[in-house]
């Protein structure tokens, strides 16, 4: 596997939010109340960019339908019954000063 480098770690701080596209993924990248968070730049629902949507504490809220989505397990908390899966997590790997992925 080769390592993509996204971004430094002095860079990061809480509210930070990018998006890269790796791959032919849109990637968002986010940090919240200390933790970073890798996901796939789309919501479950139907498709919506994520790189909008509002995050308080360990919820992210899809601005386009309003559903909630625990960024620790990326399970929907709201939302139309059994049509909404997970958020789509990417394993961020860190190297020397930076973090990415590895492709």
């Amino acid at each position: 596997m080769a390592y993509q480098a996204l971004e430094t770690l002095h860079k990061l701080h809480d509210g930070y939010r990018r998006v890269f596209r790796v791959a032919g993924r849109e990637l968002l990248l986010l940090q919240e109340d200390g933790r970073t968070y890798l996901l796939t730049n789309r919501c479950p629902h139907m498709d919506a960019p994520l790189h909008k949507a509002s995050v308080a504490g360990d919820r992210l809220r899809c601005p386009a339908h309003g559903i909630e989505f625990d960024l620790r397990s990326g399970q929907a908390l709201n939302g139309p019954e059994g049509c909404v899966g997970p958020l789509s997590f990417v394993p961020v790997v860190y190297e020397g000063n930076t973090l990415g992925v590895d492709l």
